[in-house]
């Protein structure tokens, strides 16, 4: 059973934060993971910081390479970030569940999200339980419509209709 979130968490969910995915490409492998925690950090050059945690397998993939995507999703992918969010690489292949783009040198990117970004990896920061990557953007795309709500928790919420 999980523990009631106490006011501090509840006060910590309430940051405004990206639905992404993260993509990479190991040496035998796609992998990629749904991850919160990512934003711009330069405008000279463009630099976006993605974090990510040891616990996970695109963590250990991130180890091996010099280049991400980050994907960020439409309104309508919701399940595309329960996929990657829910479920581990050593469970499913979810690359293979879900349309996709091959970026730089075959890293994976989601198609038809919001927005996706390929970043050449300049940094690597341990923060904790996680490591923030900071990736220079060599390609950034547009693709469609308005991103997906911020996280709420362990599930996705989409837009609210307009009134």
């Amino acid at each position: 059973m999980k523990p009631t979130p106490t006011p501090f968490d509840e006060a910590l969910r309430l940051l405004p934060a990206p639905v992404t995915v993260v993509g990479v490409r190991g040496e035998n492998q796609l992998g990629g993971l749904t991850a919160a925690w990512v934003t711009r950090v330069s405008l000279a050059p463009a630099l976006l910081l993605v974090s990510i945690g040891h616990e996970r397998r695109t963590w250990e993939l991130l180890q091996e390479v010099d280049e991400f995507t980050v994907s960020v999703l439409h309104e309508d992918q919701v399940e595309v970030a329960r996929l990657f969010g829910l479920h581990s690489r050593r469970e499913v292949d979810k690359w293979a569940r879900t349309e996709h783009v091959l970026l730089g040198h075959g890293t994976p990117a989601v198609a038809g999200c919001t927005a996706r970004y390929l970043c050449r990896l300049v940094s690597r920061h341990v923060t904790g339980d996680h490591d923030c990557l900071v990736g220079e953007i060599v390609i950034a795309e547009t693709d469609r419509g308005a991103p997906a709500l911020p996280m709420r928790g362990r599930d996705y919420a989409p837009r609210p209709a307009d009134d």
